[in-house]
């Protein structure tokens, strides 16, 4: 059993995606996408255990070792892939054309700033029909 597994990341990312507002054309779109920084953060606001479980930074990028938003797109990009459509979680690219950065409101208010060269995952539950 992996350590995803055991601290059971499935269970506790459809939970944090199924808490997060719906938008006003939800219902014409389904569920919002959101960023995999998004959605490291939401996910350590619920549940800090798993960062300390898994000893990584909230982000990674400026330090050696990999953060949690690095280490869920990998993760998910993975179970994604693997289990396709039967996976409750899906994903979709932002294109990195024109992009330069990412701003949100972290943990006590702080910006966090992402830069990126390369297209950004967006997460979602998958819409059941």
């Amino acid at each position: 059993m992996t350590l995803w597994d055991k601290l059971g990341m499935d269970d506790k990312l459809v939970k944090v995606l199924k808490e997060i507002p719906a938008g006003p054309d939800a219902g014409d779109f389904g569920p919002a996408y959101v960023t995999i920084h998004q959605l490291a953060v939401e996910l350590d606001q619920r549940f800090p255990e798993v960062r300390e479980q898994l000893d990584v930074p909230l982000g990674g990028g400026a330090t050696r070792h990999a953060g949690l938003v690095e280490l869920l797109g990998k993760e998910l990009v993975d179970k994604i892939k693997r289990y396709g459509d039967v996976y409750p979680i899906e994903a979709a690219q932002l294109s990195a054309v024109r992009f330069r950065e990412l701003r949100l409101r972290g943990p006590g208010g702080r910006d966090l700033v992402g830069a990126s060269k390369s297209d950004l995952p967006l997460i979602r539950l998958r819409p059941r029909d």
